[in-house]
C-alpha cells in the first residue's frame, strides 16, 4: 500500500480544528500537520481543498438498513451491501446489533458475524504500541465462503441488546424472549466478539451478572428498562457508564418520579446515546441533553433498521450517521466540531477503541471522511488509507 497525503483539507480532532495535511502510510496515520519528517516520501497526493476532514463515522448500534436485517438471517451478500451503503455515508466502523431473540437464533447470528470479521483481539491487547499492526489484528479476516472484495466497514464487536431486559419496556423487542439479567445466561451467549449490551440491570437482584460482564472488559449500557432513579443509580455505581437510546424505551421524566432518565442526566460518569432523527427524540429534548451532559458524554447512534420509520412507527430509525450529525447541526444543537467527536471519538472511547480509530492523529487508522465545507454533503471517504468513495 502506497503513502498518501491528503492536502488543504481543514482536520476536525476532540482537541481542535485547525487547516493542516494527513499523511497516511500503509494504512494509518503517519502525521497530521508538518510535524511529519517524512512528508516528502508521500507517493500520492490527494487534494481535499474546501473540504473538513475527519475520522470515519462509528455507529455503536446498527440493526441493519432496507437491504440487510440482523435480526433476521442475513446473508453475506446483504451485510456486504448494507456496508456499502455505510461507507458511502462515511460510517467506516459499526457494531452490528443483534436484539432480544431464542438463544438458539442469538448463537446463530453470533457465529454468522464472526465469520463476517465482526470481533477483535484488541480488547485483550497490551504493549508499549498498541497501534503497531492495528491494520490486521482490528478486524478479523473473513472465513469460509464469507470471504469478500472491495472495501468492508469494520466491525470491531457485536452489540447485543437483549434480551436481559425489562418485560414493562421491551419496545419491539418479541416479549416470550425476554429474561431477567443472570451469570448464568450471559455465559450461553457471551464471548469476545461482544463488545456492547444493553441490558436492564434493575432485573440483576445480587449484581453479579454486571460484575461479570465488566469483567470480561465488555462495555454495559441501561437500555430498555423499567429502573427507578435509585435504581438506575445503583447501576451506574457498579460500573454501568451508557445508556442506550436515552428517552426512548425508558421510564418517561417525571418531576415526582425521577427515573433512570433524570438518574444518568444527573450522573457526570455516564454517557447517553441518542437518536437524532427527529423522531424518536424531538431536537428541543436533545438540546437538553447537550445542556446537561455535554458534548464528551453524548453519542449520536442510529439504531437504523430494516423496517426503520417507513412502516409508520418506531422500528429502529431509518437515517445514516452522517445525517444524524447534520440533523444536530441544522437544529442549533451543536456545532459541526461538537456532532463529529459525537458520531467518533465519543464512542470510540465507550467500548474501548480509541487506540485505533475515532481520532485524526499519527498510529491511527487512516479512516477518514471528507466533507464539503458548505453543504456538509461527504465527498469523499478513505478506508484505511484507501479510497473507498
Amino acid at each position: 500500500m502506497s503513502s498518501l497525503v491528503l492536502t488543504g483539507g481543514t482536520v476536525i480532532t476532540p482537541q481542535e480544528t485547525r487547516f493542516c495535511d494527513v499523511f497516511v502510510d500503509e494504512g494509518t496515520i503517519s502525521a497530521v500537520g508538518a510535524d511529519n519528517d517524512d512528508s516528502s516520501l508521500a507517493a500520492d497526493t490527494f487534494d481535499v481543498s474546501d473540504c473538513y476532514l475527519t475520522p470515519g463515522l462509528i455507529d455503536l448500534q446498527i440493526n441493519g438498513g432496507p437491504q440487510c436485517n440482523f435480526w433476521g438471517d442475513p446473508t453475506a451478500k446483504e451485510v456486504t451491501a448494507l456496508s456499502d451503503d455505510l461507507l458511502q455515508a462515511g460510517v467506516t466502523t459499526i457494531l452490528p446489533t443483534l436484539i432480544t431473540d431464542d438463544i438458539a437464533h442469538l448463537k446463530k447470528n453470533i457465529a454468522f458475524l464472526k465469520s463476517l470479521g465482526a470481533g477483535t483481539s484488541s480488547n485483550s491487547h497490551s504493549g508499549k504500541n498498541p497501534n503497531k499492526g492495528a491494520q490486521k489484528s482490528f478486524t478479523k479476516e473473513p472465513s469460509g465462503e464469507q470471504k469478500y472484495s472491495g472495501a468492508m466497514v469494520r466491525m470491531p464487536g457485536i452489540h447485543l441488546e437483549g434480551p436481559c431486559l425489562s418485560a414493562q419496556k421491551p419496545g419491539v423487542h418479541p416479549p416470550q424472549f425476554i429474561k431477567p439479567l443472570s451469570e448464568e445466561l450471559l455465559e450461553q451467549i457471551i464471548d469476545d466478539s461482544v463488545k456492547l449490551i444493553t441490558v436492564a440491570p434493575e432485573t440483576d437482584a445480587t449484581g453479579k451478572a454486571v460484575e461479570y460482564l465488566i469483567g470480561k472488559n465488555i462495555a454495559v449500557s441501561l437500555g430498555h428498562s423499567n429502573a427507578t432513579f435509585s435504581e438506575a443509580q445503583k447501576a451506574f455505581d457498579s460500573g454501568v457508564k451508557l445508556v442506550t437510546h436515552i428517552y426512548n424505551a425508558l421510564p418517561a421524566v417525571h418531576h415526582r418520579a425521577p427515573g433512570a432518565v433524570m438518574a444518568a442526566l444527573l450522573d457526570d460518569s455516564v454517557t447517553t446515546a441518542i437518536i437524532c432523527d427527529g423522531l424518536h427524540v424531538a431536537p428541543e429534548a436533545v438540546k437538553l441533553v447537550l445542556k446537561t451532559k455535554s458534548k464528551d458524554r453524548v453519542i449520536l447512534v442510529t439504531d437504523a433498521a430494516f423496517i426503520g420509520t417507513t412502516g409508520g412507527g418506531l422500528v429502529g430509525s431509518s437515517i445514516t450517521l452522517n445525517q444524524a450529525v447534520k440533523n444536530v447541526v441544522k437544529w442549533g444543537v451543536a456545532s459541526f466540531a461538537q456532532a463529529i467527536q459525537m458520531a467518533t471519538w465519543n464512542p470510540a472511547k465507550a467500548v474501548g477503541l480509541q487506540g485505533y480509530v475515532g481520532h485524526l492523529a499519527s498510529g491511527k487508522m487512516a479512516d477518514i471522511v471528507a466533507w464539503d465545507k458548505n453543504t456538509l454533503d461527504i465527498k469523499h471517504v478513505f478506508l484505511g488509507g484507501r479510497k473507498v468513495v
